[in-house]
């Protein structure tokens, strides 16, 4: 009778354990929820300050890349060129910077180049392909419209340039 009722005394506090767990992990996924969200209204009120206009929505806060092989071809960015060949077996794929950060990059990036801009219009995400003989990289970029033209904004490294 002593074994059954043990047995019932770890079960109860396996489950204790267990929902204190959920507990916690639900609470960590609700603080992250806030926490982007905040990240998010905190940086539309930087770009406002700074004199940009943009929608939320307009701004790709999840990355929609993918680093399948498969699909890599058809998230080139239209100005890129892609090899002939295909693409290298010994390809490298660069891993983006945060969408709050690229955006801190892209008001700088404007400051470095003298430009301004009140409005984005779209940001395109895609990859830009450079490669040599025995080495290719694809690096995420932000094709960004604004109302002053279009820029190319580099994922992996944060820097802007005047779109072509």
């Amino acid at each position: 009778m002593e074994r059954s009722k043990l047995k019932l005394t770890v079960i109860f506090l396996l489950t204790v354990l267990d929902l204190f767990l959920l507990g916690s992990v639900l609470m960590q996924c609700h603080q992250s929820r806030d926490y982007a969200r905040t990240t998010q209204t905190q940086i539309l009120v930087y770009l406002e300050r700074n004199g940009i206009e943009v929608q939320q929505e307009t701004i790709p806060w999840e990355s929609g890349l993918s680093a399948r092989r498969e699909d890599l071809a058809d998230q080139i960015l239209p100005d890129s060129e892609w090899p002939a060949q295909g693409l290298p077996d010994n390809c490298e794929v660069q891993p983006a910077r945060e969408p709050a950060t690229l955006l801190m990059d892209f008001v700088r990036g404007l400051s470095e180049l003298g430009q301004t801009c009140e409005t984005i219009h779209g940001i395109q995400e895609g990859y830009w392909y450079s490669g040599e003989e025995d080495r290719a990289v694809l690096t995420p970029m932000w094709e960004i419209e604004t109302d002053q033209g279009t820029f190319l904004l580099d994922c992996a490294q944060g820097l802007l340039t005047r779109a072509t």
